[in-house]
Order: structure tokens, then C-alpha cells, then sequence
């Protein structure tokens, strides 16, 4: 997706805004997202900063990448969780003797969590009923 220019009009001039392409690896809707973000950000700046392009840039461009943040996964399966468009790498490592799940996240976070393995089946009840 392209640089996309939408006209705004502040109270005293107009300016074109050129929004800035959004992640590459967002997909469509996500990116649809941060680019209204970015422009609906970048409007109240012109407020916030008037005639400080840079700032107003720089504020649009903080709100937008706000959409980028991952909540931090607490076990491997809240990795597992992730949508993928989150994940840079997702992986399942031996270490020592225990199952490791691994995972980078697209802010560039590391994690990493023991596999809980599932919790064995508890023994068969004896359904038959004994006589005396």
C-alpha cells in the first residue's frame, strides 16, 4: 500500500497530509486501521502543534504504531494465542530435558515458556459393583 494524501484543513491554511505506508506486515484491515489512526491523529496535532510539521508528524506516528503493541504472552499457550500478523517467530525447542516454546513478537520482545504438558488421565473408576 502507497503513501495515501488526504487534504485537512486547519484554521488558518490547508495542508496536504502524505500518510506514511503502514507496516508491511499488518493485513489489509489492520492497515486500513493504522492509516485512519495516523490520519485522525495527525489532524488533532495540526491542533495541538500549529505550524510544527515535525511534531505533528511525530504524533501521528506514535498513535498509529500504538496499534502495533502486544500484549505480553504469560504462558506458550498465550504464544500460541498470537495472532500471526503479532509473531515474527514461533517456535518449539528441546531445551535440557523440557519442551520450550519461543516466540518474537513484532515490537521485537523475546519470550519463551516450558510446553505444560497436559495432566495424565486419571485412573478408570471401577464401575462394577461387588457382591458379598
Amino acid at each position: 500500500m502507497g503513501n495515501t494524501s488526504i487534504a485537512t484543513a486547519n484554521l488558518s491554511t490547508a495542508s496536504a497530509v502524505t500518510t506514511p505506508p503502514a507496516p508491511a506486515h499488518l493485513p489489509a484491515e489492520a492497515k486500513q486501521q493504522w492509516i485512519d489512526t495516523y490520519n485522525k491523529a495527525f489532524a488533532q496535532a495540526q491542533n495541538d502543534y500549529p505550524g510544527n510539521a515535525r511534531a505533528q508528524r511525530t504524533a501521528a506516528q506514535k498513535a498509529a504504531n500504538a496499534l502495533l503493541a502486544v500484549t505480553a504472552p504469560k504462558s506458550a499457550a498465550d504464544i500460541d494465542a498470537l495472532p500471526a500478523w503479532q509473531v515474527l517467530l514461533r517456535s518449539t525447542r528441546t531445551v535440557g530435558d523440557v519442551q520450550t516454546r519461543l516466540c518474537v513478537t513484532a515490537d521485537g520482545h523475546k519470550y519463551s515458556f516450558p510446553v505444560e504438558s497436559a495432566p495424565p488421565d486419571p485412573p478408570a473408576k471401577d464401575t462394577k459393583k461387588t457382591t458379598k
